[in-house]
């Protein structure tokens, strides 16, 4: 027969309460010990750590989206009364450039197709915008002499080819109406370069990014022949 060792006895209640105590505090200790190396790290952090960033008093600038054309105009800044001039410009050649698009899809599938019609809606658009803002009654007030009368030769030009645009129903019709938008696109800036410096005191720069534009649309013209 196997003889078993004798168990050891168990702890009384004295020692059990001195184990604990003991355990307790050797705790406690170690929690002290970690919280002063930690407050050494965070005072190392602060006077060797990279600087805090600093929040800034304003709002931080945000880039614009180019808006259609913008390639083609230069940044100049113009007077008030002579701002929807050079607008009504590029409103103008957009329109022009917009049809004669349409124009390349409805020979392929007709007046029907949907990037032509998309396109004749942005003709539309342009004009419309033009109409309402760059030449709407409020700014064209603004306006004096030659530079006036170029404002209102403008809204009649623009009007006369909105319902030609609108009359569209057909490769004929569409062909006028792109036509119309070409020579009055040609027209404007004919005029606006022919005012007097004396009487819109932009248009020095104003004629600089017009000749800048014509000079750019005839290299494009002769790299597509």
């Amino acid at each position: 027969m196997i003889r078993l060792p004798k168990l050891p006895e168990p702890p009384g209640p004295e020692e059990i309460f001195s184990l604990v105590n003991k355990a307790g505090n050797a705790i406690e200790t170690g929690l002290n010990i970690i919280d002063k190396v930690a407050g050494k790290f965070d005072q190392a952090a602060q006077k060797f750590g990279p600087p805090e960033p600093q929040i800034p008093t304003t709002a931080p600038e945000t880039e614009k989206e180019p808006s259609l054309g913008q390639d083609e105009t230069s940044s100049i800044s113009v007077a008030a009364g002579t701002a929807c001039l050079p607008c009504s410009r590029d409103h103008l050649s957009t329109s022009s450039s917009a049809l004669s698009e349409a124009i390349r899809f409805a020979r392929d599938k007709g007046v029907k197709d949907p990037e032509a019609v998309r396109r004749i809606r942005i003709a539309l658009d342009e004009l419309n915008i033009m109409e309402r803002i760059d030449l709407a009654p409020d700014e064209t007030t603004k306006l004096r002499g030659a530079e006036k009368e170029l404002a209102t030769w403008t809204l009649k030009q623009s009007r006369e080819l909105r319902h030609s645009i609108t009359a569209i129903k057909d490769i004929e019709t569409m062909e006028q109406a792109a036509v119309k938008a070409s020579a009055a696109t040609e027209e404007f800036m004919s005029r606006l370069m022919s005012i007097p410096e004396k009487e819109c005191e932009t248009c020095g720069g104003i004629r600089e990014s017009i000749r800048q534009f014509v000079e750019k649309r005839k290299r494009e013209r002769a790299g597509g022949e």
